[in-house]
């Protein structure tokens, strides 16, 4: 049996996450799914509960979830793909390492994450003197790859690449065992407006769903959930801003004082959305302003890379229990489904803030961490 992983925010499930996870399943594969919890890496909440996405991954084919904590999925791609990998290697079993990408071999991914994790110092020159040139970190970077290993960085301006190479990176610098694999995205791109015959992109699902337009021909399992979108959080985002100072936020992870005070410059705005018009500049993604704001509200001032402390199971089928069996005496950290196994564990009490609050804005009631079973019924 192989045992394959995939790093998701399923956000949400859609055909194409089935279609990924119907691929590993071929050969008697068995499948397990790392997942952000209730914020997701663009800067934002989920729009639905990360229990409920677990559940219904389960219902779908995967045959473990676990979860991948807010101080990773609320982070950059960087940190975002090691705080995955380094669970999944800790978790002892997994042979292979699935991710969609437009890149259609790991070839060309693998040059540039060698590069990236190298940086010999022709690479740093260019980073810097276009850093200088006033070009945003991303462009900048890519700028600079080309200027080493020519057209081969054109692959960096795809963004599941650019995630793909992340994990790549996480993988050596780890020395992981896990074999990574890429497959093409079926019929759409990531963020393809778009939809195709049978498949559509998380990000054009959620403008529909935002709309009031039904999902259901794109999604494996009827939608009778309700959606949960950023905007909810305008009035504490809002309210957290105006109350911090520079120094606060400059506390933040990934923020520096030029953000800090673009940020407070924008605190009169009274919506997330026109906080990060007021403060936008190309030298900054707006996901990373979002990031900023959402680990603002959260209390999360974590700024430097926190490696894994456990493992959580948020859902499993049965034969997600056989593979938590396997993993008992294989895993190099601990592994739990309930929350009271786990508090006294920083990440897992920055978790508990998290889901407080996004509880808070759907008029749900705190504590969910430490009462959650996990279980997976029928849909």
């Amino acid at each position: 049996m192989t045992i394959r992983a995939t790093i998701a925010e399923f956000n949400p499930f859609h055909n194409g996450h089935k279609h990924l996870v119907d691929l590993m399943r071929e050969d008697d594969g068995a499948t397990v799914a790392i997942m952000s919890g209730n914020y997701v890496q663009r800067g934002g909440c989920s729009v639905y509960d990360k229990f409920t996405r677990a559940r219904v991954a389960v219902q779908c084919g995967v045959d473990l979830v676990l979860e991948l904590p807010l101080i990773y999925s609320l982070s950059s791609a960087e940190y975002f793909a090691r705080g995955a990998v380094d669970t999944l290697t800790a978790f002892g079993v997994i042979d292979e390492l699935w991710f969609g990408s437009e890149a259609e071999k790991l070839d060309g991914l693998n040059v540039i994450a060698d590069l990236l994790l190298d940086e010999p110092p022709e690479f740093k020159a260019a980073l810097g003197e276009n850093l200088r040139q006033g070009k945003g970190f991303a462009a900048a970077r890519k700028a600079a790859a080309e200027a080493v290993i020519g057209e081969t960085a054109n692959l960096m301006d795809e963004p599941n690449n650019i995630l793909g190479i992340e994990y790549l990176k996480a993988l050596k610098r780890s020395n992981s065992p896990i074999v990574p694999v890429t497959v093409p995205r079926a019929q759409v791109g990531h963020d393809s407006d778009e939809p195709g015959e049978s498949i559509a992109s998380a990000k054009s699902l959620r403008e529909s769903m935002k709309t009031g337009e039904n999902i259901d021909s794109y999604v494996p399992y009827p939608t009778i959930f309700e959606p949960v979108f950023s905007k909810r959080f305008d009035q504490l985002i809002s309210y957290r801003l105006k109350i911090a100072d520079i120094d606060e936020l400059m506390c933040l992870p990934d923020c520096n004082e030029e953000i800090a005070q673009r940020l407070k410059r924008a605190s009169g705005a009274n919506t997330l959305e026109s906080i990060i018009a007021s403060a936008h500049t190309r030298a900054y993604a707006d996901s990373r302003l979002r990031r900023i704001l959402f680990n603002l509200v959260l209390g999360n001032r974590n700024r430097s890379y926190l490696s894994p402390t456990y493992i959580r199971a948020l859902a499993f089928s049965k034969r997600g229990t056989e593979l938590l069996r396997l993993a008992d005496g294989r895993a190099t950290l601990p592994v739990a489904s309930r929350g009271g196994a786990l508090k006294d564990h920083e990440i897992f009490l920055q978790e508990c803030k998290g889901t407080d609050v996004y509880n808070l804005v759907i008029g749900r009631l705190g504590g969910e961490e430490f009462m959650y079973v996990p279980t997976a019924p029928d849909m």
